[in-house]
Order: C-alpha cells, then sequence, then structure tokens
C-alpha cells in the first residue's frame, strides 16, 4: 500500500526524484505539491529532500507514516482530513445499494479508457466546464488537473458519444492506485459516477493491483478510522483546529461533506491525512496555502453572490418584511 509517497506523487522509472513545488510569499518556505519518484523508502526520500531543500520544506497529503517519521525527527505535523483506500480483495462486498446504482448507471452509458491523444487530453480539459463546479475557482496544487502521461482516463460515454462522466487515475506504488480527477456532467442520471469508479476499480484488480485510493476529503473526522496517535504540540493543535475550523467556514462554497459521503458509499479505509514541515509549520504557511490552493478566493467568490442574493431580497420584501 501506498504510505512513502505523498498523494499525487507518483511512482515512476526514473533514476532519482523530480519535485515539483513552488515558493510560498509569507513564510518564504517551498511548498512540495508534487513529485515523480523511483522506489524509494522514506528515509531515502527524506534524505533527498533535505540535500535539495536544506532551509526547510512542506509536505501535504502525508500519510501517518510519513508523519510518524517526520515527528520523530522534531519537525512538525497537523492533520488535514482523511483518505479513502479501497480493498481490491474486499471489492465484492460492496453494498447492494452501490451495485443497483451501478447497473442503472450502465443502462445510460458505457465505459472507456482513452487513449492518450492531443485531442483527448483537450476534451478532458473541457469537460472541467460542464461539471457543477466548472464556472467557479478551480482548486490548485491538490490533485493532478491534467489528463497526461502520468494518469490514465475513464469515462462513461452515452450512446450519442456524450461523456456523462470523467475520472484520471495515477499510480502511487506497485499495488496501489490514486483517483486524482472525479468529474460529473451537471446533467448526469444517477449511477453514472458509481458505475464508472467501479469499473475503474475493477480494472486495476484485474491487473494485479490491491488498493484504490479514492483520494482525500479534507476537514472530516470519520468514524472508525485508523489513527496513529501523534503527539503534538499546544500550537499544533491549535494549527489543527485552525485548519478544520476553516473548513467548516467554507463549506458553504467547497462542499466537502458531500464528497465525502459519496466516497464512503465504496466503504473504504479512512486513513490520516497530514501536512509535513521540516522543521517547523509557520502559522502564516498556512495562511499561503489557503492563498495558493484557491480557497480563499473560492471562499470570496461564492460568498459575494450570497450576500448580493440577500440584499436584493430584501429590497424587494422591504426592511421591515421577512
Amino acid at each position: 500500500m501506498r504510505e512513502n509517497l505523498p498523494l499525487s506523487w507518483f511512482h515512476r522509472s526514473v533514476e532519482s526524484p523530480v519535485f515539483n513545488w513552488i515558493g510560498l510569499p509569507l513564510s518564504g518556505v517551498p511548498w512540495i505539491y508534487g513529485a515523480d519518484t523511483p522506489g524509494l523508502s522514506i528515509g531515502e526520500l527524506y534524505e533527498q529532500l533535505n540535500e535539495e531543500f536544506p532551509d526547510g520544506f512542506l509536505l501535504r497529503g502525508c500519510s501517518a507514516r510519513v508523519a510518524s517519521y517526520f515527528k520523530e525527527r522534531g519537525h512538525e505535523i497537523i492533520r488535514t482530513g482523511a483518505e479513502g483506500i479501497v480493498d481490491l480483495d474486499k471489492l465484492d462486498a460492496v453494498s447492494k445499494s452501490v451495485i443497483d446504482l451501478v447497473d442503472r448507471g450502465s443502462k445510460r452509458g458505457v465505459v472507456h479508457e482513452l487513449s492518450l491523444t492531443q485531442n483527448n487530453c483537450k476534451r478532458v480539459s473541457e469537460f472541467i466546464d460542464q461539471t457543477p463546479y466548472g464556472s467557479k475557482t478551480r482548486l490548485e496544487y491538490l490533485f493532478n488537473r491534467t489528463f497526461d502521461s502520468s494518469t490514465r482516463c475513464f469515462v462513461v460515454c452515452s450512446p450519442t458519444e456524450t461523456w456523462l462522466g470523467v475520472i484520471t487515475v495515477s499510480i502511487s506504488s506497485d499495488d496501489s492506485c490514486h483517483t486524482e480527477m472525479i468529474l460529473r456532467k451537471k446533467d448526469s442520471p444517477a449511477g453514472v459516477m458509481e458505475l464508472l469508479l467501479y469499473s475503474a476499480m475493477n480494472i486495476y484488480k484485474q491487473e494485479g493491483y490491491k488498493y484504490f485510493s479514492l483520494g482525500e476529503v479534507p476537514f472530516v473526522t470519520p468514524k472508525g478510522m485508523e489513527e496513529i496517535e501523534i503527539e503534538k504540540s499546544i500550537k499544533q493543535l491549535a494549527q489543527q483546529y485552525i485548519v478544520f475550523k476553516t473548513g467548516h467556514l467554507i463549506r458553504y462554497a467547497f462542499n466537502y461533506q458531500g464528497l465525502f459521503d459519496f466516497k464512503n458509499k465504496f466503504n473504504p479505509l479512512w486513513k490520516p491525512v497530514y501536512i509535513c514541515s521540516a522543521p517547523k509549520l509557520r502559522f502564516r504557511a498556512l495562511a499561503d496555502m489557503f492563498y495558493e490552493t484557491g480557497y480563499l478566493e473560492l471562499s470570496f467568490s461564492e460568498l459575494l453572490p450570497a450576500v448580493r442574493s440577500l440584499l436584493l431580497m430584501e429590497n424587494y420584501m422591504g426592511p421591515d418584511k421577512g
């Protein structure tokens, strides 16, 4: 199972890691948001990071195993959410309600894997505009947002050749794969996305993979989650509280609970996801990430129309009504 690599870091046939990073403006910390890496142990990966970023760095999407390794070396960590992982050996045990939805979806379309062509890459990019979030601010640096050589792409295609849903999947270890994008057309009928994910899981199972990650859901603490207890300071507990509280405040703009409910249908094993910072995690770095990911812009872009609607409603009804 993928435990050495953060989410959306790719297991590739390369001689040494190639890191993708940005410099965070307020804190000045390099945030390594992605990488192509060979099969390295946590210790080997840590050494490579320290060599390339000797003044410190920040990672997100880390497993409890990685977080424990960082904590043991005096670095700081906080939990940000949970990752849902489906054991493909237990895929036959999926609930009847999910199978019923898969059957409904199969009456609406057929699942195809797309070949990696320039036209298909363009179509996937354009498909984003047809989703419920297509016109909203798009989140950055949290997952791979393109169909490229790092991913495979599966679509549900209707009898009229219309795409109803799209997912992209990357490889995170020899036995694990990871869902990057999950895209649903605005008017897609019920069951389409269940069909798409269930079909992809079966394809990877037939190819010998053991684990299928549904990706992270931020700001959630699933019941029964196997969380390794990692001792934190008062400062880190305060930082973690702020992250979750902020997530709850912007729920009107980013429906993470709906995302959790959808992924939870497949009865995954939920595992904690962490931010790891070497050497220390600064409050400014969290503010940086909130800005750079687009959460800040998304919350404002969604809040302003809501406020405008309230003002229009008051003008219509009058200040003394309602």
